[in-house]
């Protein structure tokens, strides 16, 4: 279950707000107090419970409500269990929005003298199926009793139902009574009104969603510091969530029981005032198993670690999020955890900068895992996927909004950190993709004939991978555009689209541009098939009338790296070991029995003619 969208309403400086996010990597970037922090404070309030102020309602707001709606998209075979005794989904029940995500809100009462457990609703948006007044979840065992009597004819397995399991009398009346004539209707459900034991009560339901952990940049210097009790906070979670099935039973036996007893009490209280006993029902007032259990940090040098410097203190986040990265690689199926960092650059050397990326990036591609971080660091914002940016800056009125344009976006975020172009050479070489940079370099390095026409580590020449999607790479192609840097391009041969691209930059001839298309599919194909085949240890003689021609990756599928069980992750290291490993074992001479020495070795000569113009244009030392 991945988080994919917060909105807000009144909520500190946001009147109004909808963020979508990536499901991976988040970094919410924006000018110092325009709320980069405010939207994980609503996350953690709507995850973790954590109270609202009456302050954090918008000043501006005529009704004092708060709202915090988050919203779920679910894995194609995941299910959110309702009862775990009698097993139902969320999907099941058409308790999912017409996106098919699960989409709940929280809604805060800040127009008291305080805000209490009283003052906060929770709310379920679904698509649903106007059949009834209300939906079927909210129906007690009785009425769900009636409502199969009154459609008996209808139902053809009215016999075989059990009565006593209200998902299955749901279940049996969805089946039989919803058609292609039936109008589903928006429905907001307070989950307070439902019928399913499992599912009534805010915790229970929160026990399905993902882990959020919140580790916030400013701290004070005290025995308290969270910067190092949140690690150990996150970890007892965590811990606790492999334990949930039995924490679960023995909380409901606990609930099961006080509510018999209860009954019992009340049923006796009628003795004395049937009208005080109808008024009263036992309402569980359940806390999370993490806030039983604290953990402490401690040092052996006789320094409390909250003393230690602030860079020290959040190394430890560091090597909480590299431990977390390991351990996902390890296990499957484990929850999803949300990881949320304000500020990682803080108090850190800029290799320790690095470093943290690096391992929050990791820890976001696994599949269980999602991160978010704020930041004013360019040399974070640069490094990752421009679709993970999220830009936040004040309009014309003041008032604090997401940048939702792509290009104005992009171009916010370069003035508002200042980052700055990478490229410095005279000559770019442009490529599709980042195993096609490999491929250049490695051939080139390692056949001594096509290093002596021009050497690609010695000379003024960037390869570029013109198939990134980092921001640098937007900032990379700008300058570009803006500079006097020459390209030469080079495409694989098997797509239309680039052939078409490279005719038209040649016959513009602006003395600056130029490129080619490869002869044969892609730059797998320039690779002799034997070198394939003794790396491998495989035979490939089967494909030699139609080498040229073959995706090669996608071919050495079904023999290489069969231990990687997700085939895209398999293709994807193939074309890493085709084009890192493998290329560096190829000759010239093997090159020439291919037949496409002349081509490669064309390829070179032209650099080598671009790079010669542009060196003439030096001036003089």
């Amino acid at each position: 279950m991945k988080l994919r969208k917060l909105q807000l309403k009144n909520f500190r400086g946001y009147e109004e707000l909808e963020v979508d996010f990536n499901e991976n990597l988040n970094v919410i970037i924006g000018k110092n107090d325009v709320g980069k922090s405010t939207i994980l404070d609503a996350l953690n309030i709507f995850f973790n419970d954590v109270k609202p102020d009456l302050t954090d309602c918008n000043k501006y707001s005529t009704e004092k409500v708060i709202e915090i709606g988050v919203t779920f998209e679910m894995g194609e075979d995941e299910l959110v269990i309702l009862d775990a005794s009698n097993p139902t989904s969320l999907r099941d029940e058409y308790l999912l929005n017409n996106e098919g995500y699960l989409e709940v809100k929280k809604i805060i009462n800040a127009g008291g003298k305080s805000i209490t457990q009283n003052s906060i609703s929770v709310l379920i948006k679904a698509l649903h199926p106007n059949l009834f007044d209300k939906p079927l979840i909210t129906y007690s065992q009785s009425d769900l009793k009636n409502l199969l009597k009154d459609h008996e004819d209808e139902i053809d397995t009215f016999d075989s139902i059990n009565k006593t399991k209200k998902a299955d009398m749901r279940q049996a009346i969805f089946d039989s009574l919803i058609n292609d004539k039936t109008i589903f209707k928006e429905t907001t459900l307070d989950i307070k009104d439902t019928q399913d034991e499992s599912f009534k009560n805010w915790l229970k339901l929160k026990e399905n969603l993902p882990l959020f952990n919140l580790f916030q940049s400013d701290r004070n210097n005290t025995d308290g510091d969270r910067e190092v009790q949140d690690p150990m906070k996150a970890i007892t979670k965590e811990v606790l969530a492999d334990l949930q099935e039995e924490l679960d039973s023995i909380r409901d036996q606990v609930v099961e029981r006080v509510e018999e007893v209860g009954r019992k009490t009340i049923d006796k209280l009628k003795d004395f005032n049937g009208e005080i006993a109808k008024e009263l029902k036992t309402i569980p007032d359940l806390k999370t198993w993490d806030s039983l259990f604290k953990f402490n940090l401690d040092t052996d040098n006789e320094i409390p670690l909250n003393k230690r410097g602030s860079g020290i203190r959040r190394l430890i986040l560091l090597s909480y999020f590299r431990a977390q990265a390991e351990q996902a690689a390890l296990e499957k199926g484990n929850k999803n955890v949300i990881y949320a960092i304000e500020e990682p650059e803080t108090s850190q050397h800029p290799n320790y900068q690095h470093m943290i990326i690096d391992s929050l990036t990791a820890i976001a591609q696994k599949e269980n895992s999602q991160v978010f971080i704020t930041t004013h660091t360019p040399e974070i914002a640069q490094i990752v996927d421009e679709n993970s940016l999220i830009m936040i800056s004040k309009d014309e009125y003041g008032y604090p909004a997401i940048v939702s344009d792509r290009d104005v976006k992009v171009r916010s975020i370069v003035d508002t950190l200042g980052i700055l172009p990478t490229i410095h050479s005279s000559v770019v070489v442009c490529v599709e993709g980042p195993n096609d940079v490999l491929f250049i370099r490695n051939i080139n390095k390692h056949i001594p004939e096509l290093r002596e026409i021009i050497d690609l580590e010695n000379s003024d020449i960037s390869i570029y991978n013109l198939g990134g999607s980092r921001l640098i790479d937007w900032i990379n192609l700008n300058h570009f555009e803006h500079s006097n840097t020459k390209e030469f391009h080079l495409y694989d041969g098997d797509i239309q689209k680039y052939k078409k691209a490279v005719d038209n930059m040649n016959s513009e001839q602006d003395g600056r541009r130029s490129g080619t298309v490869t002869k044969l599919r892609e730059m797998e194909n320039y690779i002799p098939r034997k070198i394939i085949e003794e790396y491998f240890k495989c035979d490939l003689s089967q494909y030699e009338s139609n080498w040229s021609e073959i995706d090669i990756p996608n071919t050495l599928k079904g023999i290489a790296f069969k231990h990687i069980s997700n085939e895209s992750e398999r293709e994807k290291a193939i074309k890493r070991v085709l084009n890192g490993s493998i290329v560096k074992n190829i000759t010239a001479e093997d090159l020439r029995e291919h037949g496409v020495f002349q081509e490669v070795k064309g390829w070179f000569e032209e650099i080598k003619m671009i790079y010669d113009t542009t060196a003439s244009l030096s001036p003089q030392s």
